[in-house]
């Protein structure tokens, strides 16, 4: 797969996002919307082809809410968005979106392999933290905390118990303050020493 490819997906992804979807030529290199059909409950899956070679690689689901300044029309909004960035077949990435269709979760599977590689979180759009994952492992061992979209904070498992080893603190983001050491194992790092 090329890689403007794949930031065509992610372009995509991003674009519907922010204003929903549009109806694009296949002369345009952009996913053709395939007519929505009711799915998952109340959900509206909308469908995109972005490889053209008859497969969706996008998926779009909406929620249709009545429109605050006129309750009798309806309104759509996008609750989830899935993309499969290297066309074979599995999502790579998923975003969820909260009541206003603003991010508020998403998980990516960065190497292509079927197994998740990172949950991002988000509040109101604004990220907050980062999970990591070890290659083939079930469950995190970096974590990554934000204040105002800027890193505070890292944690990491070094010995894969499922609890923080290692830590960081970090002054807006750009500057590393502090590091830590869980001593005890309990997973709270209780030795600090300054960076400087």
């Amino acid at each position: 797969m090329r890689l403007s490819t794949a930031c065509m997906i992610l372009f995509s992804l991003a674009l519907s996002a922010c204003s929903g979807t549009q109806t694009v030529k296949k002369d345009e290199m952009m996913p053709d919307p395939i007519a929505p059909v009711t799915g998952g409950g109340s959900l509206i899956v909308e469908k995109g082809d972005v490889s053209l070679d008859g497969q969706p690689d996008v998926w779009g689901y909406y929620k249709e809410i009545p429109d605050p300044g006129n309750p009798k029309i309806l309104t759509k909004v996008l609750v989830k968005k899935e993309a499969d960035l290297n066309f074979d077949g599995r999502k790579d990435i998923l975003r969820e979106f909260d009541d206003e269709g603003v991010l508020r979760r998403e998980e990516v599977d960065l190497d292509f392999d079927g197994k998740l590689d990172e949950i991002v979180v988000y509040e109101k759009g604004i990220l907050k933290q980062k999970q990591i994952f070890r290659t083939g492992s079930s469950r995190p061992f970096i974590w990554k905390f934000f204040e105002e979209g800027k890193m505070s904070r890292m944690d990491r498992d070094d010995n894969s118990d499922g609890r923080a080893d290692y830590c960081e603190l970090w002054y807006a983001g750009e500057k590393l303050s502090k590091r830590g050491w869980d001593k005890d194992g309990n997973g709270e790092c209780d030795y600090w020493e300054n960076a400087d």
